[in-house]
């Protein structure tokens, strides 16, 4: 039974007729559909993992799976035309998921360019294929559902480090002990620092629902509990994606405070946390460019990003009597600068003026994902325009000049607009919100050094609208 690798078991049913059938249900190239299925079946797979773990329902995922390889499925790819088991995976998706659902669409959106059809996701089709070749894996070997779920429990660590960085749930919910299950040991959990919000600041694992799941490689100890009811809802708030550079307008020069990119993993940007801190100054241990001079902080050789020093710590006060704790220097405290002074007025004119760097906001490597710790910005950021609920702003994104133009010019407008769907997500009107990016085009430095290239991969934002 354990010869085998749930994952590749799953991978292996989308055969090229279920490709062509995702392509022409939701309007895109195979490419693309081949993109999302290596973010989705693990996805999919964790949640049937935790299902069977909620109140040591044994039995939920191998009743489910027997029903869907009865249906036909994955062979049989036309049964989710003319049945009901596309929605009923989508909605079994949705309730996994809970608040993290909508977040966790966005994400796959903005990644893959794959959208919901009606009431249909590409999450519930990759469902009822997972859900299809587990049942015909059980019924081939004879297995019982206890055994079943327990040959995917065997194998989470590694579903976990599968899942996608925008889906990991951050770790601000409280994790308590949950008996395993009666065969051998399972893997154990634990819940990662809350520190992370956004696909930044928790990257906790709370297991209420859907496991809260730790960055990746590392096993978890503690074992939350309600698994049916994932509280991913931070995870994929972070998840979203971002673009590897920050933004100014056409024909705008660079502007002048950069911000870097965080070594640190995805978390989630919905879920409520801790009231944000100003992390601590990074040590000047690393080598600095003369790149530096544009702000101090330092560049960190090993995740290949410019750390910022935000400053010593300050208190903003908000509307309603709420405070926001951040660093005198942070963009959070430009920004609040901005909106609260009458002196300081949008230009309207000369659109290079009023950029503002975004200093805690990173991504991973060549994706629009944001990484664990941009989450903090983001949030803060929401907390701002809340108080100022008729002012607008604009991300804008830019890479360094390395690599395809186009390709970067590409990714710098996902990524600003992945910021974009994030302050979305977690409540400000879209149409208070815009984005658009500039690749290579506005670099803040020189390109010619490690540290000069990490400056210029970077997201801005201006106040269009105070």
């Amino acid at each position: 039974m354990m010869e085998h690798n749930v994952l590749d078991v799953v991978r292996s049913c989308f055969s090229k007729d279920a490709s062509i059938l995702l392509s022409k249900t939701f309007g895109v190239e195979e490419e693309k559909v081949t993109q999302a299925l290596r973010q989705t079946i693990p996805l999919a797979v964790h949640s049937l993992l935790e299902l069977g773990k909620q109140n040591g329902s044994t039995d939920v995922v191998g009743h489910l799976a027997r029903e869907a390889a009865a249906a036909g499925l994955p062979e049989n790819t036309e049964v989710l035309h003319t049945t009901d088991w596309a929605a009923r995976c989508s909605a079994l998706m949705h309730e996994a998921l809970g608040p993290a659902y909508g977040m966790t669409l966005h994400c796959l959106s903005a990644a893959t360019g794959i959208r919901p059809v009606e009431n249909t996701t590409i999450l519930g089709y990759t469902l009822a294929f997972a859900l299809g070749a587990l049942g015909n894996y059980a019924n081939q070997r004879q297995l019982t559902d206890f055994e079943l779920l327990h040959w995917v429990q065997a194998q989470e660590g590694e579903i976990l480090q599968a899942v996608p960085a925008y889906s990991r749930v951050p770790a601000t919910q409280q994790v308590v002990k949950q008996a395993p299950l009666a065969l051998d040991t399972l893997p154990d959990t634990r819940p990662v620092g809350q520190p992370l919000e956004l696909a930044a600041q928790s990257a906790v694992i709370s297991r209420r629902g859907f496991a809260a799941q730790a960055p990746f490689g590392k096993a978890m100890q503690d074992k939350p509990q309600h698994l049916l009811h994932w509280q991913l809802a931070g995870l994929l708030a972070v998840a979203i994606g971002l673009g590897y550079v920050i933004g100014h307008d056409d024909s705008e020069p660079p502007i002048t405070k950069a911000e870097a990119e965080s070594p640190a993993s995805t978390v989630a940007l919905i879920s409520p946390a801790e009231p944000p801190v100003t992390p601590p100054a990074p040590a000047a241990t690393t080598s600095t460019a003369p790149a530096t001079a544009l702000a101090p902080g330092r560049y960190d050789p090993t995740t290949d990003t410019f750390i910022y020093d935000t400053g010593p710590p300050t208190t903003l006060q908000l509307a309603g009597g709420t405070t926001l704790r951040t660093g005198a220097n942070s963009t959070e405290s430009q920004l609040y600068r901005f909106l609260s002074n009458p002196a300081m007025q949008v230009d309207s004119v000369n659109r290079t003026k009023g950029w503002i760097n975004c200093d805690r906001i990173y991504f991973e490597p060549s994706q629009a994902i944001l990484t664990e710790g941009s989450g903090e910005q983001l949030r803060n950021i929401a907390s701002i325009l809340r108080a100022f609920p008729t002012a607008r702003i604009k991300f804008g994104g830019y890479t360094d000049s390395t690599g395809n133009p186009l390709k970067n010019f590409q990714l710098s407008e996902s990524r600003a607009k992945a910021a974009m769907l994030a302050l979305s997500s977690i409540g400000i009107d879209i149409n208070r919100i815009e984005s658009k990016g500039y690749g290579g085009k506005f670099f803040l430095t020189t390109n010619t050094t490690p540290e000069g290239r990490a400056m210029n991969r970077r997201v801005s934002l201006r106040v269009i609208k105070k």
